[in-house]
């Protein structure tokens, strides 16, 4: 059985297991920077009310003695009315941030370039409306694959988004990811514009909740 739950209501143990899910799923510039920044990612986004994520869960074994439950992690999502704001987060406590810079420069001088670049050309197309809300990263796990968790997450953020009052979800997704595409057009979303950004190209998507 497959529970849904609010990454709020996730327990802080099984963060590192969602970092290591969101690395294995999402080749992104999150991604590069390494797995200390994305569970610091998750960590700031777990804490911030604004934000609006889910992840699937399955019970693997359970103690009554103990009244504890394994659960494996199967997928997530999460958005934001201002992913800016939440990645600039990132950056604090600066002499976290400025160690982990300095390692990256001297160990993967590449990703920094890419920072450098991404920062550079970040598209317009990225710009929220008012009343809209971005789905920022959805990843399922390669062994939950083909069993309809993807949608089923996808469904459950919306209704999420809706009733915390948002109008329409907003995504950019990678123009060669044809799995992608086919969960985001087949659910609804539409093609709104493709742009460039750093070494990215990609499709801006839209779709209207109240409709």
């Amino acid at each position: 059985m497959t529970d849904i739950i609010p990454l709020s209501r996730l327990p802080a143990s099984y963060l590192p297991a969602l970092a290591d899910l969101h690395c294995a799923t999402m080749p992104t510039l999150l991604t590069d920077l390494g797995k200390p920044f994305v569970l610091r990612y998750y960590h700031l986004a777990q804490a911030d009310p604004s934000v609006v994520a889910l992840c699937a869960l399955k019970s693997i074994s359970t103690s009554p003695e103990l009244q504890i439950t394994n659960y494996e992690l199967l997928a997530y999502c999460l958005g934001s009315p201002n992913p800016s704001a939440l990645n600039a987060q990132l950056r604090s406590p600066l002499p976290w941030f400025a160690g982990r810079m300095l390692k990256i420069a001297f160990t993967r001088p590449g990703v920094l370039f890419q920072l450098a670049q991404s920062i550079l050309s970040a598209s317009a197309a990225n710009t929220l409306q008012p009343g809209q809300i971005e789905l920022t990263y959805i990843g399922v796990a390669p062994q939950a694959r083909g069993q309809g968790i993807g949608k089923t997450l996808l469904a459950a953020f919306v209704e999420s988004a809706r009733s915390a009052g948002y109008a329409s979800v907003a995504l950019s997704v990678e123009t060669d990811n044809p799995a992608a595409l086919a969960l985001y057009t087949k659910f609804g979303f539409t093609i709104t514009q493709t742009f460039t950004e750093g070494r990215y190209h990609r499709h801006r998507m839209e779709y209207p909740i109240n409709r």
